[in-house]
């Protein structure tokens, strides 16, 4: 049985979500209905407790509305910063004078985004229908010919005469149908599972970098992998945690089984335990004739991964570890226990050992979490990588750049983004590409940027000698090494200790600045000079 999608619009993006919901029909049964707010919440709480429904989506303050009332899995249409720039980057082409009208908070980028570009910005924000309307009238009376906002903000604009471009973009649409379609298919109704779907996870050959620290990671995956043990695994934001969950999931032997991954931090408390212990059938009010399974019990042989862990309530905690340690479950409304078969992989940013001491976390259940240990290593202390993460970044973004863009951008930026201290790690290296990749549609002259990303090069506070080094080089414009650095990052591995000799060469033999000038280590200089 296909999941049972429920997307609610009233407004401009209602005709995107149509066209795209036919490119998923044969993976789910997906159901566009023109209902916001009050009615769109009664609309699901009647579907979803009929058991006529698996996930539901929505955007802006209808999705903002639904999130906090409704308990049921329910996806947002999210924006982030290069949807905005893209939008902008289209406005511009229509008025000199553009508007941006966000849902309750700001873009931080966009002053800086708005100086590279030349465009005069004007922003507002809204929460309900008559905020939006109010901050549309107070853009036209500036004179704004041209708005950017949500499909109830184009709306408005319209009417008023003005031009609109919609803030959401392609991906960001595809994004939410892919992330419910995943939720759906990890849901149990009734006790039959809806995992028919056919879902792609990844594998330790996804993680990208050659450096120690990466070889080291997938080494140890493979270990747990073959290990059926919990795993904590632990990092800074933005460093891949589930990424390293999945190719955990798949190079063990619970790899044809499902994986079932929950965020600890997005969901109520009510709607956790849920969807973590399921329920019987008269448990509360609304809940599903003949009760539903929860992930634990669903999950069947597979692997359920619970991230910011951290953030999980006291009396979860409890009852996590006492199914950790029995292998059963009671749902909610039950008086008996039922046997359960899973594989627990945990996640947290936070230093769960403080938490402990803190009272925050109970310490029985750190240590039964904590029967393998994977620390993920930040991107400042594998800086090597990023030169095959920033290319792989900006091969990989929609915006139509040429190859040579690309390479020209590389070759004059990677010394000074090897040396940054990049606080949300891969994450934040991924969105400086896209933007990147944004501002080349309209920059001509690359060597200019660094003034694309004042914010990005203020506070070099992790290797502030290497960062003055790098700055420097540019500003001298060393491309010969720029050159190597940027061939390395294509080479295969059997040609890169070639490419280490020629920096050796340029750099008279000294091994520090080959290692500086490629954005590798010492150790990485010396294992492949041992193949020279």
């Amino acid at each position: 049985m296909k999941p049972r999608i429920v997307v609610f619009s009233i407004s401009a993006l209602a005709g995107t979500l149509r066209e795209i919901g036919r490119d998923y029909a044969d993976s789910a049964n997906i159901e566009l209905v023109p209902k916001a707010y009050e009615d769109a919440l009664s609309y699901a709480r009647n579907r979803y407790y009929t058991d006529t429904a698996d996930v539901f989506i929505a955007a802006g303050s209808n999705g903002a509305f639904l999130q906090n009332q409704l308990e049921a899995p329910l996806v947002i249409i999210r924006t982030d910063g290069f949807d905005v720039m893209q939008a902008l980057a289209s406005a511009r082409k229509t008025s000199a004078a553009v508007g941006l009208v966000s849902y309750e908070h700001a873009f931080d980028e966009l002053e800086q985004f708005a100086r590279a570009f030349d465009v005069p910005l004007n922003t507002r924000t809204y929460r309900t229908p008559e905020d939006a309307r109010r901050a549309v009238r107070e853009l036209s009376q500036l004179g704004v010919q041209v708005v950017v906002g949500s499909g109830l903000v184009t709306e408005i604009a319209q009417e008023m005469g003005m031009d609109a471009i919609l803030i959401y973009s392609r991906q960001g649409v595809v994004k939410a149908f892919e992330e419910a379609i995943r939720l759906a298919g990890a849901k149990a109704t009734g006790g039959v599972r809806r995992t028919n779907q056919t879902y792609t996870y990844h594998t330790e050959q996804d993680l990208i970098g050659a450096s120690i620290a990466m070889d080291k990671l997938r080494s140890t995956i493979r270990l747990c992998g073959s290990i059926d043990l919990s795993v904590l695994i632990q990092g800074e934001t933005g460093v891949g945690k589930e990424l390293v969950a999945q190719s955990i999931h798949t190079s063990s032997p619970r790899a044809g089984k499902p994986f079932v991954a929950i965020n600890c931090a997005s969901l109520t408390e009510s709607l956790l335990e849920s969807e973590l212990f399921g329920y019987e059938e008269g448990a509360f009010s609304g809940a599903v004739k003949g009760g539903r399974a929860g992930m634990f019990e669903s999950t069947q042989g597979g692997t359920v991964f619970l991230d910011e862990i951290g953030d999980m309530p006291m009396a979860f905690q409890t009852r996590l570890l006492r199914i950790l340690e029995d292998s059963t479950v009671r749902r909610i409304g039950s008086v008996s226990s039922r046997k359960v078969d899973f594989r627990l992989l945990a996640a947290s940013n936070v230093n769960l050992q403080q938490a402990v001491e803190e009272g925050r976390f109970r310490e029985d259940l750190y240590f039964r979490l904590n029967e393998m240990l994977i620390q993920i290593p930040p991107l400042r202390e594998r800086s090597e990588d990023i030169a095959e993460l920033a290319g792989y970044f900006l091969r990989t973004t929609p915006v139509r750049v040429s190859k040579a863009r690309f390479d020209e951008f590389l070759n004059v930026a990677l010394p000074v983004l090897k040396a940054l201290p990049w606080p949300g790690n891969i994450r934040q290296l991924k969105n400086v590409c896209r933007r990147a990749a944004v501002l080349m549609l309209q920059e001509s002259d690359i060597q200019d940027w660094r003034g694309w990303f004042p914010d990005l090069l203020q506070t070099p506070e992790a290797k502030p000698e290497l960062f003055r080094t790098a700055v420097h080089s540019v500003v001298e414009g060393d491309h010969a090494m720029n050159e190597l650095a940027l061939a390395y990052t294509r080479a295969s591995k059997d040609n890169r200790a070639a490419i280490v000799r020629q920096a050796l060469s340029l750099a008279n033999g000294e091994v520090q600045k080959a290692a500086d000038g490629l954005g590798l280590s010492r150790s990485t200089i010396w294992r492949l000079g041992k193949a020279i």
